[in-house]
């Protein structure tokens, strides 16, 4: 079983709701919201994940650093297995970018799961 969990850094990320207006509750239309919109394991065997970062907020995001999280399945509990950090490059609104990550461990379907967040840095 693979997993993902994404959220992101931007004010009102983790909030899915949405108002008349088309934006989320408690954010206004020029602040940056950045969504891990897809990710695949290009090669599993090196632990290679390619994750594509959109900002669906209305304002510019600074440069933000995304953290990958391998989780390795165990009998009671997870053990993290690997943690890395990747910079993404400053998004306007609306733009998209893919950005590749090295876990440095494979990674196999039914023995881990991703955990997959962002943080505007500076914030």
């Amino acid at each position: 079983m693979l997993l993902i969990l994404a959220g992101a850094g931007a004010p009102g990320a983790q909030s899915k709701d949405q108002g008349s207006s088309g934006t989320r509750q408690g954010q206004s239309r020029r602040t940056p919201d950045l969504v891990v919109d897809h990710f695949e394991l290009t090669r599993p065997s090196r632990g290679e994940v390619k994750i594509q970062v959109t900002n669906m907020g209305g304002g510019d995001a600074g440069t933000s650093t995304l953290r990958l999280i391998v989780w390795k399945a165990g009998k009671v509990a997870q053990k993290e297995a690997a943690t890395v950090f990747a910079k993404v490059p400053a998004l306007a609104a609306g733009r998209t970018t893919w950005i590749v990550v090295m876990a440095g461990i494979p990674i196999r379907r039914a023995k881990h799961s991703l955990s997959i967040d962002i943080s505007e840095d500076g914030k």
